[in-house]
């Protein structure tokens, strides 16, 4: 995490700076800006876990498909979730989310006497995911009332599988309209780094009087306002 972080700063700091140099030439604003990405750290981590998620739910499933190859071979939960754990490492590699999730229920259950059921329910509360939510809820409902828990599994496995489908039609549909909206937020960006070392006197008025530096600062604001009000459109939850 302290490296993800590090990159984070690394990337957002001097890109707000240089966004503080473009639009006022002026080193404390340029300054004032690269701080913002200190608040802005929230909204990235949000982002980060979105899309760790969204990972989780595609590896998910496929440690469905394994515990119920363990269920229809008699293994009961606690087993089934050690094989998954041998045969996801085979697939993904060990720092992935689901991994890094197996290891966990594994040592919990194996050194701290937790059951299956406790395991799942705080790896659903954990990840976020609507699905290993879900899952868990049936599993506890299988084992109170001897419900085909193989049957239940195999069901799970396949509504994730729709799911990914209707996911992967909407990111399709909507990459050219993200493709584009991004391109329009760089446009300003290139225009006046163009005409910064074409035409420097062009732009002296919007870098040297009150007027020129609220309208700087307005187009800043609209661009920003536009880019994150695009991404919050286009992010449609299934």
């Amino acid at each position: 995490m302290n490296k993800e972080r590090l990159k984070y700063y690394l990337v957002c700091a001097p890109g707000l700076a240089f966004t503080g140099w473009l639009f006022f030439n002026n080193p404390v604003i340029a300054l004032a800006l690269a701080l913002v990405s200190i608040p802005l750290e929230k909204y990235w981590r949000k982002s980060r876990e979105e899309n760790r998620r969204k990972e989780l739910s595609l590896q998910f499933k496929d440690m469905l498909f394994s515990l119920s190859s363990s269920f229809q071979s008699g293994r009961h939960m606690e087993e089934a979730i050690d094989e998954a754990r041998k045969n996801m490492l085979e697939i993904y590699p060990k720092e992935t989310p689901i991994n890094i999730e197996l290891d966990l229920m594994v040592k919990r259950m194996s050194s701290g006497g937790e059951s299956a059921r406790e395991v799942l329910f705080d790896f659903a509360r954990r990840s976020g995911s609507e699905d290993a939510r879900n899952f868990a809820d049936v599993y506890y409902t299988c084992l109170t009332t001897g419900g085909d828990l193989v049957g239940v599994v195999n069901r799970t496995a396949e509504v994730i599988l729709e799911k990914m489908a209707i996911r992967r039609e909407i990111d399709t549909l909507m990459a050219q309209k993200k493709y584009e909206a991004k391109l329009l937020t760089a446009v300003p960006f290139m225009i006046l780094l163009y005409l910064r070392f074409s035409s420097p006197g062009y732009l002296e008025q919007l870098y040297t009087t009150a007027a020129g530096l609220l309208i700087m600062a307005a187009s800043l604001a609209a661009l920003a306002v536009s880019f994150f009000w695009s991404g919050k459109i286009m992010d449609i939850k299934i």
